[in-house]
C-alpha cells in the first residue's frame, strides 16, 4: 500500500509537515507536504507553496500556490497574485484575476491588494470601494488607506475618526497621518509626538517626517539625527533629505555618499541632485 492513498494518510503528512515547519525544518516539511499534496489536500498544497517561499523556490511556489487556488483556496489565490506580480506583463495580469477572484470570494487582503494597485494607478474611486470592502472586513491597513483617500476628497471628520481609531491600535500610518494633520494646523509639539510614536510602531518615514519638521524650524541638529536615523534604516527619502540637508551644511562630500545610496534604491530627486552635483566637479577638472 502506497504511504499516500488515501484521506488518513495525507492529513497524516499534512499534520507532520506542520510539525515539521513549526521546527524550522523546512526542507523536512516540504518533503512532508509534498506527499499529502500530491494526494489533493489543498492545505497542504499551499502550505507547500508557503514553504517554496521560503525556501526561496519561487516556481515550485507558483506551482502549488496554483494548484491550491484552482481548488478554490482563496488564500492560495492570494499568494499566487502575490508572486506572479514579481514577474513578466503576463503574470502580473494573471496576479490581477486571482485577486479579483479572492476579493469576489470575500478575501480582506486581496481586497486591500487590489485597492493599492488602484490607487497606484490613479483611479482612485476604484481603489476607494476596494479598501471599504476590506475596512467592512476589520483590515485595519484598508481602513487607515481609506481614510487618506477621504483627506484627499475633503472628509476629514470622518477620515479622522477612523485614523484614531486605528492609532488607538497602534498602527503606524495612522499615527503618521494624524502627525500630518496636527503639523498642517501648526501644533508641531503634537505633531512629534505622533510621529515618535508612528517610528517606534514600525514607520521609518515618521523619522523622515520629523527631520524635515526639525529643518524648517531651524532646529538643524535634531533635524540631522532623525534623518540619520532614517537613512540608517534604508529610508530612501530619509538619505535624500539627509543629503540636501547636509549640502545646506556644506558637508558635500557627506550628501555625494547619500544621495548615491538613495539613488542605488530608485530614489529619482536623488539621481537628480548627483547630476547636478556632478557639474561644478567636472569644470573644476577642467581647469587645472
Amino acid at each position: 500500500m502506497g504511504v499516500v492513498l488515501g484521506g488518513f494518510g495525507a492529513r497524516k503528512w499534512f499534520r507532520r509537515g506542520v510539525a515539521l515547519a513549526g521546527q524550522g525544518r523546512l526542507e523536512e516539511a516540504r518533503d512532508a507536504y509534498l506527499r499529502a499534496a500530491e494526494a489533493g489536500h489543498v492545505d497542504a498544497q499551499y502550505n507547500l507553496g508557503l514553504v517554496h517561499v521560503d525556501l526561496g523556490e519561487r516556481a515550485d511556489a507558483i506551482r502549488w500556490f496554483r494548484r491550491a487556488a484552482e481548488a478554490g483556496d482563496t488564500g492560495a489565490m492570494h499568494s499566487l497574485a502575490r508572486q506572479l506580480l514579481g514577474g513578466d506583463h503576463e503574470e502580473v495580469v494573471e496576479a490581477l484575476r486571482w485577486y479579483a477572484k479572492a476579493s469576489g470570494d470575500g478575501h480582506a487582503p486581496s481586497q486591500y491588494n487590489m485597492g493599492l494597485h488602484y490607487q497606484t494607478a490613479g483611479e482612485l474611486p476604484t481603489a476607494e470601494r476596494f479598501f471599504a470592502m476590506a475596512a467592512k472586513q476589520g483590515h485595519l491597513d484598508a481602513d487607515v488607506s481609506l481614510a487618506g483617500l477621504w483627506l484627499g476628497r475633503g472628509r476629514r471628520a470622518e477620515a479622522e475618526e477612523i485614523l484614531r481609531r486605528a492609532a488607538e491600535k497602534g498602527h503606524p500610518g495612522a499615527l503618521g497621518f494624524l502627525g500630518d494633520l496636527a503639523k498642517e494646523r501648526g501644533d508641531t509639539e503634537r505633531a512629534a509626538r505622533f510621529y515618535l510614536d508612528s517610528y517606534r510602531a514600525g514607520f521609518s518615514g515618521a523619522a523622515v517626517n520629523l527631520g524635515l519638521m526639525y529643518e524648517k524650524q531651524g532646529s538643524l541638529g535634531e533635524a540631522e539625527d532623525w534623518l540619520v536615523q532614517a537613512a540608517a534604516d534604508g529610508n530612501a527619502g530619509g538619505m535624500y533629505a539627509l543629503g540636501r540637508l547636509l549640502v545646506g551644511l556644506d558637508r558635500r562630500d557627506e550628501a555625494v555618499g547619500y544621495f548615491r545610496e538613495a539613488a542605488e534604491l530608485g530614489d529619482e530627486s536623488a539621481r537628480r541632485a548627483l547630476q547636478i552635483l556632478a557639474v561644478p566637479e567636472e569644470d573644476a577638472r577642467g581647469q587645472e
